[in-house]
């Protein structure tokens, strides 16, 4: 079975077509799998009794992990923030 001109036409279109959607389905920000894993650090850090302010603790653990502080704030941005929802609710 052979594919004429207009179906091939439209096959291309189609597949463009997905190829667009799976584009603006894809994440703007490749997120590195530990940034998972600071969060966890920092989370930990902010159930101590005597945890510094977010920031603080943000910080060094991206600095003993050698992670970018601007890419993992942009992925707390885009996953909702729940630190500074953590970190509020114990008055920091």
């Amino acid at each position: 079975m052979s594919i004429g001109r207009g179906q091939s036409q439209a096959v291309t279109e189609v597949s463009k077509t997905r190829q667009a959607v799976s584009a603006k389905a894809e994440p703007p920000l490749e997120a590195s799998p530990l940034f998972g894993v600071a969060m966890l650090k920092i989370a930990m850090e902010l159930k101590k009794a005597d945890a510094r302010p977010l920031d603080e603790l943000i910080k060094g653990v991206l600095e003993r992990m050698k992670l970018p502080e601007s890419e993992f704030k942009a992925f707390l941005e885009a996953n909702g923030g729940l630190l500074k929802r953590i970190a509020q609710g114990r008055g920091y």
